[in-house]
């Protein structure tokens, strides 16, 4: 039985939010060598993600195979909406976009976005929908929109992202896919506008599947678009996920990654003789990318393998991910606690132990919570984290040990108010006594 800390970077570049990856992770067709990273170096840090979950995985012995049992670790919320801003900024919260820039639409959409997005503050659905849906029907017949610009795939990215906080995945899945067809520019051809008329129609012989999608350049297109493509595809992967349509949810993620991945990398050999081989460079990065960014979409494709038990696919991902960033915040421990969970699953117990044991050192640091001041994950995690280790005392066969830190993570639990921790470090003392 063991306690994780879940951290989701989605949306994600979240809710929109990748790694040394070697087989079936990545269907790569040019990066064939990614740095090996070891377990056993120094401490990570990572920043971005959008939850934190407490995750009890009960071992055979410890409950006979019941199945497994998700809580909610309650935190203040400002830390989360701090990681939050990085990966909001790679093209899936538009709301500001169109407070500022309602003036570069025609005036019959600016009218309907207006009246949508002040449904949509007011938590009116079908009226807000029903404007969404106005607007984009507008902006789709205007001549006077580029049909990979902005102002268009704005409406339908804050449309698709809404129908997806709704629950209403499928039409946000059509939604964003279509979003992401125009950014690529698979739309522009199926276009035919009359200058004279001003009059638009659609050829649908001349439409490429979406499968095409992922045969596209993106590296070519602007930064800015190129963060939103990424966006999308992450947003997508989330809604297959949720849809339970993994092999499709797969895809996304790893196309997103794999396009970070290349355009952070260099050659492998600086005299061109190792074919098309590259290697991932930190140095190699594009300045519109940050670590933070790269990281979120790490442990995103990271945490969709662990929570599917394909743990050797996503300890790799969480271990670059910590690389990439160092250690000075919180959020380093719930990757810790990641790790921790990931290798004892494995049946890895000491290198789970010390992952543990490092993470709740990081935790407990003072220095470490000034960082980015989200002291709240610090104390959430360490909780969990000291739980965790008298689990796999336990399943080392460790009674004493287990106890001991069963008990100190009770008495973490009650200092912070974590009830969560308390009840389950009360019911393991209770097992063992």
């Amino acid at each position: 039985m063991t306690f994780r800390l879940l951290a989701r970077g989605g949306q994600r570049f979240t809710s929109l939010g990748t790694r040394q990856v070697h087989g079936p992770v990545l269907h790569s067709r040019s990066l064939a060598v990614i740095p090996n990273l070891k377990a056993s170096t120094n401490a990570f840090t990572l920043k971005s993600a959008a939850s934190l979950t407490l995750r009890r995985n009960m071992s055979s012995r410890a409950a006979g195979g019941s199945a497994p049992r998700i809580r909610t670790i309650p935190f203040h919320p400002v830390p989360a909406l701090m990681i939050l801003t990085a990966l909001l900024c790679l093209g899936v919260g538009l709301y500001e976009y169109f407070l500022s820039d309602l003036q570069k639409y025609p005036a019959p959409v600016r009218q309907a976005l207006r009246r949508a997005l002040y449904y949509q503050n007011k938590n009116d659905i079908p009226l807000s929908l029903k404007y969404f849906r106005e607007a984009l029907e507008l902006a789709v017949g205007s001549p006077e929109l580029e049909r990979d610009g902005a102002p268009l795939t704005g409406i339908m990215i804050q449309l698709g992202t809404y129908l997806a906080s709704l629950g209403r995945n499928p039409e946000a899945k059509q939604t964003l896919t279509l979003a992401l067809r125009h950014l690529l520019g698979l739309e522009n051809d199926c276009i035919i506008r009359d200058q004279t008329e001003g009059s638009v129609s659609t050829d649908t012989a001349e439409k490429k599947p979406d499968s095409a999608m992922f045969e596209e350049d993106v590296s070519a297109l602007d930064p800015f678009v190129q963060k939103k493509v990424v966006g999308i595809a992450q947003k997508l992967g989330d809604i297959h996920a949720a849809m339970r349509r993994d092999d499709e949810a797969e895809k996304w993620y790893t196309w997103a990654v794999e396009h970070l991945l290349r355009i952070s990398s260099r050659p492998t050999s600086k005299y061109g003789d190792d074919g098309d081989g590259l290697v991932f460079d930190k140095e190699h990065m594009p300045k519109w990318l940050t670590n933070t960014e790269l990281g979120g979409s790490l442990e995103t494709l990271g945490q969709f393998y662990a929570d599917r038990n394909k743990y050797k696919y996503a300890m790799p991902l969480y271990l670059q991910a910590l690389t990439l960033a160092g250690v000075d915040t919180c959020h380093a421990t719930v990757i810790m606690n990641n790790l921790s969970e990931g290798f004892a699953a494995m049946g890895r117990l000491e290198e789970a132990k010390n992952w543990a044991e490092r993470g709740v050192e990081l935790a407990q640091n003072p220095n470490t919570r000034k960082a980015n001041k989200d002291g709240e994950i610090c104390d959430d995690t360490c909780g969990v984290l000291l739980y965790n280790l008298g689990m796999i005392y336990e399943q080392m066969d460790d009674k004493t040990g287990a106890m001991v830190f069963y008990s100190k993570a009770k008495k973490h639990g009650q200092e912070f108010k974590n009830i969560d921790v308390v009840q389950e470090a009360n019911q393991a003392l209770r097992r063992l006594q």
